[in-house]
């Protein structure tokens, strides 16, 4: 499966490297289903003064007039999966003087009905912190991996434990994702979840692998996409795709 996985998003990088731009929506790979078809937000529920279709991209955006005190979320409409993988092209572009852009990937999560905040995992993505590109966080535990680490999480004489296992990838490989980032690039994020095992690939580099076996969180919940409160900033998804395992 990894394999597999890092073919598909080093031709996709591929591509970005030679024509400036993910690939086209309404191009699911076989057994994949979209999740955006580039023309509408139908499928999705948000703020559309926060979330709107720009160059065919879902597009997040925040103005320094209109700062948010909390987190902007947009919720796919078709379902809470447990088993997956989850594929999109992103990019994060600050539109401040503190370089500050943060965004994320929540899956297996849950919408609070009346903040409508959401909590769960959340493949991370931030323009000003290299550590948490590709990280795993959790909203009920904190960072769970940052970029490149292989780790376990347990519950331990009634205290959450998360084992630092090993590392994912090489320092230089995440440098390079990392300032591609910050410079606006488009990149790909891959979210594989099965059971309680979890991986996160950002352009063909595993980034975290998690091994989760703390039985308090959930195992299924929406998928939803973040604007995080602060400096005016944009963020940008295309090629959202969605494949159930079993």
């Amino acid at each position: 499966m990894e394999n597999l996985v890092r073919i598909w998003t080093l031709a996709i990088t591929g591509s970005l490297a030679l024509f400036g731009s993910p690939i086209t929506c309404g191009t699911a790979d076989v057994g994949f289903q979209e999740l955006f078809d580039g023309k509408d937000l139908s499928s999705w529920n948000g703020d559309r003064q926060i979330w709107s279709i720009e160059d065919g991209a879902i597009t997040g955006r925040t103005t320094e007039q209109k700062q948010m005190k909390e987190n902007s979320f947009l919720v796919w409409r078709g379902g809470a999966p447990a088993n997956f993988e989850l594929r999109a092209s992103f990019r994060l572009v600050a539109n401040n003087s503190k370089n500050f852009a943060n965004s994320g990937i929540y899956y297996r999560s849950r919408v609070d009905d009346s903040s409508k905040q959401v909590f769960g995992y959340q493949g991370d993505m931030d323009a000003s912190l290299p550590e948490y590109l590709g990280a795993l966080y959790e909203d009920n535990r904190g960072t769970i991996a940052k970029c490149g680490q292989r780790v376990r999480v347990l519950r331990s004489n009634g205290g959450l434990k998360i084992e630092v296992a090993g590392v994912t990838a090489k320092a230089t490989d995440t440098s390079k994702l990392f300032a591609d980032l910050a410079s606006g690039h488009w990149l790909t994020y891959v979210i594989i979840a099965e059971e309680n095992h979890i991986r996160h690939y950002v352009n063909g580099i595993l980034t975290a692998d998690v091994t989760d076996e703390d039985d308090t969180v959930a195992r299924s919940g929406v998928i939803a996409l973040q604007v995080h409160h602060g400096p005016a900033m944009m963020v940008q998804f295309k090629n959202i795709q969605i494949k159930i395992l079993p």
